[in-house]
């Protein structure tokens, strides 16, 4: 193969290959964070449970505090399941429960966490937060990357399972939605995945990666009309 064909093809891959992430991250139970700011797609799995729960991102300040998000609710249940006690308290996606924000920008530098609010006959129970430091005893209350384990059995691998990379495709990320001593710590309460939105590409990417393959064509013409 000739080194302008070569060239071309390594301006197109460069350009419209897949590429990794470009800048450091952290996703895990230690919270969410990236170097760059970076939008991520949520998307609904499942949730169970007698829980009305709402999934939202809160900053974490600088005083150790979280605040809530603008734009932040991702999804919200508006009522309980959608048939009571029916398919253990499910709740699907356009009935009980409801897309707010599939979309998450996460700013550069700041840290964040995912809430998993839940009330109760009208009244918050708690909130299970995907980073273990704002739970009780620091607690672990999700899981990244796995579904979490079978229905009302503890997950005994969930600590395998605290950080994962939304730049190599959809994470998994299980919740337990209980707070309390009580907890059955199955982590599949509350189940989406997140992966983070790779940059558009630009016009001009597009025009040099086009051009470089042009070029590779002309010289693969030229030598196989010099060859006759």
């Amino acid at each position: 193969m000739n080194k302008t064909l070569i060239i071309g093809i390594t301006a197109a891959t460069a350009i419209l290959g897949i590429a990794g992430p470009a800048s450091a991250f952290t996703f895990g139970t230690n919270g969410i964070s990236f170097e760059k700011e970076q939008q991520v797609k949520f998307n609904f799995v499942h949730s169970y449970g007698a829980y009305q729960s709402t999934l939202k991102v809160f900053e974490v300040l600088s005083n150790g505090s979280l605040q809530a998000v603008e734009n932040g609710v991702l999804f919200q249940e508006v009522k309980a399941s959608d048939n009571k006690s029916a398919n253990n308290y499910q709740s699907t996606l356009g009935n009980a429960m409801q897309m707010v924000n599939d979309t998450f920008t996460f700013l550069a530098n700041k840290v964040y966490t995912l809430g998993l609010v839940s009330t109760y006959n009208g009244k918050t129970v708690g909130s299970a937060f995907s980073s273990s430091e704002f739970n009780a005893n620091n607690s672990q209350r999700a899981v990244f990357g796995s579904l979490g384990g079978d229905e009302g059995k503890a997950f005994t691998t969930a600590s395998s399972f605290q950080s994962s990379n939304p730049f190599s495709g959809p994470v998994a990320l299980g919740f337990e939605d209980r707070r309390s001593a009580q907890a059955d710590l199955d982590f599949n309460d509350f189940v989406v995945t997140a992966e983070a939105v790779p940059e558009p590409l630009t016009m001009g990417g597009l025009a040099l990666g086009a051009a470089g393959l042009a070029a590779a064509r002309r010289s693969r013409t030229r030598r196989s009309t010099d060859a006759q």
